[in-house]
């Protein structure tokens, strides 16, 4: 599915990512002492650092540090968002939406439209389909969409397929009407036969959580992979050799499909933004399509590690600042399966480097929101105490 929106323009784009970095060497007992494995690791796969959330901190968080930096920077967009969008596989609460808490987090008026979208890697190319939909279709003049994810809870560091892999980060995106702007275009695609690869196979409705807590036990008990890794049934499965074969398979053809919608070649892009899933993924997806290495960056991921739904903004921002891109192919691909493209030309915008965020002090823990809650049940307290 490919098609042309207009009067749409990315405005304002600000990301987020936790101080805390862990390193590979923080891990070397994890891979028998060996420096010769780490050493591989950098080489082939680009692995090396990761921003990883203490507790405490969500997507939520990461998303809301990026977007009132946008906000302070864009003062006039506050009382201006018609809608604001939350894409995250990790929200805050299976309801509400997140999306409503943190339209009253960022003081944004009260006729502003909020929900949520659950996407993982491609969820940045979605939550900007969405945003320039509405306004291309002229429900609204600006969207603020927020695209992250945070999954401090739910990696077990003694898996090395993915604790090392995946970090944390949050990105605020800022789109607006404006009949000059260039035309956006967008390919999106879905192969739910492969669902399985990439899934949380406990805790919804599925497979749920039981009230007697007996009935859990299989649920959070360790699982021993043939290779070593320990899972547990809520934890993130991924099956990485097949996440590689759907990639190489799927996406070099999709953007050459996006190159010959828009009628232009490799050599008229002037970036190729993949979603940082490695290394190694990068480079041949940008080699199977055409497109000269130089022009494919993948140095995010070796600074921040795969980010999920906020890799493509955070490699924006980690390569070009406060420049302007030009024009640009984004594409993102993973969980689903899915995978979309995003082609535009950006020469004017208000960007700046990732933020490092660090958590208020003051926030409350897991176990004093677990208190609050069981005081309001109780009638002990207010909601608004």
């Amino acid at each position: 599915m490919f098609h042309t929106l207009h009067n749409v323009k990315i405005s304002a784009l600000r990301t987020a990512v936790p101080a805390n970095e862990i390193r590979l060497e923080d891990e070397i007992h994890f891979y028998g002492g060996s420096v010769k494995k780490i050493t591989r690791l950098r080489a082939t796969l680009g692995m090396d650092r990761r921003r990883v959330c203490p507790p405490d901190v969500t997507a939520s968080d990461l998303c809301a540090h990026a977007a009132l930096s946008l906000l302070d920077a864009v003062p006039d967009a506050r009382q201006a968002i018609d809608a604001l969008i939350f894409v995250s596989q990790m929200p805050d609460w299976h309801q509400p939406a997140t999306a409503c808490e943190l339209q009253h987090r960022l003081g944004l008026t009260r006729h502003c439209a909020a929900f949520d979208v659950n996407q993982g890697c491609t969820g940045y190319i979605y939550g900007l389909w969405l945003s320039a939909s509405l306004i291309a279709s002229g429900a609204a003049r600006q969207v603020l969409v927020l695209v992250g994810d945070a999954h401090p809870s739910e990696r077990d560091i003694r898996n090395r397929i993915t604790a090392p892999v995946f970090g944390d980060g949050g990105s605020a995106t800022l789109l607006a009407r404006d009949e000059n702007a260039a035309p956006m275009s967008f390919g999106l695609g879905t192969d739910g036969s492969g669902f399985e690869t990439i899934i949380i196979p406990a805790g919804k409705a599925r497979i749920p959580f039981l009230r007697e807590h007996a009935e859990n036990e299989r649920l959070v008990r360790d699982i021993t992979d043939p290779y070593g890794n320990i899972w547990q049934l809520g934890d993130t499965y991924m099956d990485g050799g097949a996440v590689f074969n759907f990639t190489m398979d799927v996406v070099p053809e999709h953007l050459h499909y996006a190159l010959e919608y828009a009628s232009i070649g490799p050599t008229d892009i002037d970036w190729l933004i993949l979603h940082q899933a490695n290394k190694q993924i990068v480079e041949s997806v940008a080699a199977k399509a055409g497109f000269p290495e130089d022009r494919a960056p993948w140095q995010s991921f070796s600074k921040y590690g795969n980010l999920a739904s906020a890799s493509i903004p955070v490699a924006l921002c980690d390569v070009f600042g406060q420049r302007a891109p030009g024009k640009v192919l984004m594409s993102g691909y993973g969980i689903g399966l899915s995978w979309g493209s995003c082609l535009c030309n950006i020469d004017a915008w208000d960007c700046a480097a990732p933020i490092d965020y660090e958590p208020d002090p003051k926030r409350p823990t897991r176990q004093q929101r677990i208190e609050r809650w069981e005081q309001i049940i109780m009638g002990e307290m207010t909601r608004h105490d």
